[in-house]
C-alpha cells in the first residue's frame, strides 16, 4: 500500500488542517482539467485523492495509523487504477467526465465528490457538475524608498503571469504592511473565483532620517555658540528644507518638534522630531582656546550639579 503521508508530503504528526492544505495544493496541481492529456498528472491526482481518503479526516487517520483502514477501499482503489491504466481507448478522465466535461467521481462510490464538497467549502463542484476551485492567494514583496513610504507613491509591479499591477502606496505605510488586490491572485479552476494578491511592503532605510510610527527623526549638529546663544538654522525634512529656531541654552539630546512634517497625510500626519547635537571643533585654534579659558574663569559652572 502506498504511504498516504508520503504521497501528500506531510509527517505522521500532521494535523487534519495541514493534511487538508497539502491535499488542496496537490489536487489543484495535478487536476486533469488543468493538465489535459497528461497521464502522469492524471495518475498523481488519483494517488493524491486516495491518500486523502485514507487520512483526510481525524477518524480515518486514526484508523490508518492503527492499521484498521478499510481494505475494501484499498481494493477498490487498486481495481480502479488497474482499470484506468488498462483501457487505452477510453482514458480515465474521459470515463469519469460528466456532461460539463469536468472531472467527476473518481472512485465509483462518490468519494471524490465528497472530498470536494466537504473540504473546499462546498465549492468543489459547481451547479453544472463542473469543479469549482477558488484560486490561490499569492504573496509578493515590494521594496520602496524611505521617502516613498513616508509621503506615498505609486509603483508598477509585474506579476509572474506577465500582468502589470499598479500599486498605490498610501502615505505613512508601515514596514511589513500588506496591500490586498482582490482577484489578482492565482487563477480559479472551473467557475471558482480567482485568488487575491497580497503585496508586502519593505522599506529601505535612510541615511538621513529614522522613523518611529508616523514621526520622522533626524539628528542635527549645532555649534557650541548656537547652543549657548540660540540660532535659526536650516534643516531638511521629507518635504524639503525648513527653518528651525533653536532657543538659547540647549544641549546635546535636546529635542525640538516641527509640526506636521512627519509621515502620513492630513490629520493622520506625524511630526518631524529634531535631536540636537552640540559639536565642538576637532582642532580648535589657539585663540579660541585662550578666549574660552578666560571665559571659564569669569563664568565657571559645572554641568554635573556641583561647583
Amino acid at each position: 500500500m502506498t504511504d498516504p503521508y508520503v504521497t501528500l508530503g506531510v509527517s505522521k504528526t500532521a494535523t487534519p488542517e495541514e493534511i487538508k492544505s497539502a491535499y488542496k495544493k496537490l489536487a489543484r496541481k495535478y487536476h486533469p482539467d488543468l493538465n489535459p492529456g497528461n497521464k502522469e498528472s492524471e495518475h498523481k491526482f488519483k494517488e493524491v485523492a486516495h491518500a486523502f481518503d485514507l487520512i483526510g479526516t481525524k477518524e480515518n487517520k486514526q484508523k490508518f495509523d492503527s492499521g484498521e483502514t478499510d481494505q475494501q477501499k484499498q481494493q477498490q482503489y487498486e481495481e480502479y487504477m488497474r482499470r484506468g491504466s488498462g483501457n487505452k481507448q477510453r482514458p480515465f478522465y474521459q470515463e469519469t467526465q460528466d456532461g460539463s466535461s469536468r472531472y467527476s467521481s473518481a472512485f465509483g462510490g462518490g468519494m471524490d465528490d465528497d472530498i470536494f464538497s466537504k473540504f473546499f467549502g462546498g465549492t468543489g463542484r459547481g451547479r453544472n457538475g463542473g469543479v469549482e476551485f477558488p484560486g490561490e492567494d499569492e504573496q509578493y514583496q515590494l521594496e520602496v524608498d524611505f521617502l516613498e513610504a513616508a509621503r506615498g507613491a505609486e509603483k508598477v509591479i509585474t506579476l509572474p503571469n506577465g500582468k502589470k499591477l499598479q500599486v498605490k502606496i498610501p502615505a505613512g505605510i508601515q514596514e511589513g504592511q500588506k496591500l490586498k488586490f482582490k482577484g489578482h491572485g492565482g487563477p480559479a479552476l472551473g467557475s471558482g473565483s480567482p485568488g487575491d494578491a497580497y503585496v508586502s511592503i519593505s522599506i529601505k532605510p535612510s541615511s538621513e532620517f529614522n522613523r518611529v510610527g508616523k514621526d520622522i527623526i533626524s539628528e542635527v549638529p549645532i555649534s557650541l555658540f548656537e547652543g549657548i546663544n540660540g540660532a535659526e538654522i536650516e534643516i531638511q525634512t521629507i518635504d524639503g528644507p525648513v527653518m528651525l529656531k533653536i532657543p538659547p541654552g540647549v544641549s546635546t539630546g535636546t529635542k525640538l518638534r516641527v509640526k506636521d512634517k512627519g509621515a502620513g497625510s492630513g490629520e493622520q500626519r506625524g511630526h518631524h522630531i529634531v535631536s540636537l547635537k552640540v559639536v565642538l571643533p576637532k582642532d580648535p585654534p589657539h585663540g579660541l582656546k585662550e578666549a574660552l579659558k578666560n571665559i571659564e574663569k569669569q563664568f565657571h559652572y559645572s554641568p554635573r550639579g556641583h561647583s
